[in-house]
């Protein structure tokens, strides 16, 4: 299967694997930096607006540490992790272009621009084809992930820390893309759309409450008598319940993107019983309820109240439907932009970021609530695809 890219708007379009070896081609708008989490774009911001970002260089250095644990020059393969450097970078700009963010495009396709690909066997394009579709399709519409796709995945010869892996880089490239969008806002830089990019429909509301849920794992999660002190530390200061947890037993498979998704949660959300974090619950919520993730939504719901919030938000969020003016039909700015970032991030722009200042909010707030709205875009992925909640 032949690979085909044609330049598109100073970027390239990734369709298909070629198993023919190819000298690196041209690549226009190549973006390859030192910083390869926010890819430089921040140093374009007017000095003013730099500290939103250069404050946080707890959230910057995590990131980039993300970034190099996923995305390192060379990956050693073995019978539990067979995810090739190939593999990650294809599905990172696969994900990238979902988003349609150019700058990232650009920078994952001059990435795998060099690297062989693989085989042109069977065996091998199913593979890719499913890690292809997988990845688009969590990047879209996570709430279509099941535990059947899980399976599939398992089929064409992925391990479980493979998936963990792999859900991980596609939650974090969202999370990237996302980032650099808020920083397009920031510049007053108009948003590039790509023609034919599919509209993502809303989640149905139903199954949203604010009573508590169990969320079960669709992959064995480590044993805790197995467990390395690398990882025991590591679900220790995730959360206090770190070790009873299901959720963190899983993702500890890969300790490392585990540490660094924990640091920069870390960095980005105040304590849930702190009032200034009621914002940055809201926008969690208002998130998850647009990714269809009842488990996140009824958790940082219930923070929400705890921090101060108003329960006939929570309940006219919950029982909302799509509409001509969004999610809801109080007209809430802080939910239509959240929609558009979390939604279209190729859309959100300058006029996207001026309904959170319109709105009353100072530029430090309307980051806060849109840095939490891109971590629970990656959060909710990860809670989506790797397991499933029942009401306790």
């Amino acid at each position: 299967m032949e690979q085909q890219r044609r330049a598109a708007h100073d970027g390239w379009y990734h369709e298909t694997q070629s198993s023919q070896q190819r000298q690196t081609p041209a690549v226009p708008c190549q973006i390859i930096t030192t910083d390869s989490f926010l890819l430089g774009l921040e140093q374009k911001l007017a000095p003013s607006f730099r500290p939103l970002l250069t404050q946080r260089s707890g959230l910057l250095s995590a990131g980039q540490r993300c970034y190099n644990q996923l995305f390192p020059e060379e990956v050693p393969l073995s019978r539990t992790q067979t995810l090739s450097l190939y593999d990650r970078l294809s599905s990172a700009l696969t994900v990238a272009q979902v988003t349609g963010i150019q700058p990232l495009c650009s920078h994952y396709a001059a990435r795998l621009a060099p690297l062989n690909c693989p085989d042109a066997s069977r065996e091998s394009n199913i593979r890719q084809t499913h890690l292809a579709q997988y990845a688009r399709l969590l990047a879209t519409q996570p709430s279509l992930i099941n535990r059947q796709m899980l399976t599939q995945l398992q089929d064409v010869g992925l391990s479980a820390t493979d998936i963990i892996i792999f859900s991980q880089l596609i939650g974090f490239v969202t999370f990237q893309a996302r980032l650099l969008a808020i920083i397009n806002a920031l510049a007053g830089r108009p948003a590039t759309v790509l023609p034919g990019f599919q509209h993502v429909e809303e989640s149905s509301p139903q199954g949203f409450s604010l009573q508590p849920r169990r969320w079960q794992a669709y992959l064995p999660t480590l044993d805790i008598v197995q467990a390395s002190q690398q990882q025991l530390d590591i679900l220790d200061d995730c959360a206090e319940d770190g070790r009873d947890s299901a959720f963190y037993r899983l993702l500890v498979l890969d300790a490392p993107s585990l540490s660094t998704l924990s640091a920069i949660a870390a960095t980005i959300m105040q304590p849930a019983d702190s009032e200034k974090s009621r914002l940055q619950q809201w926008s969690a919520v208002v998130t998850s309820r647009l990714n269809g993730c009842l488990f996140c939504a009824g958790v940082h719901g219930r923070h929400y109240l705890q921090a101060g919030g108003q329960s006939r938000h929570i309940e006219r969020l919950f029982q909302g439907k799509a509409g001509s003016d969004g999610l809801t039909t109080d007209k809430d700015p802080l939910v239509k932009a959240v929609q558009i970032l979390a939604q279209t991030p190729e859309k959100f722009d300058a006029a996207a970021l001026q309904l959170l200042l319109d709105a009353g909010y100072d530029h430090q707030q309307a980051v806060s609530i849109l840095l939490a709205s891109a971590l629970f875009c990656w959060i909710n992925r990860l809670v989506q695809t790797l397991g499933d909640s029942r009401l306790a």
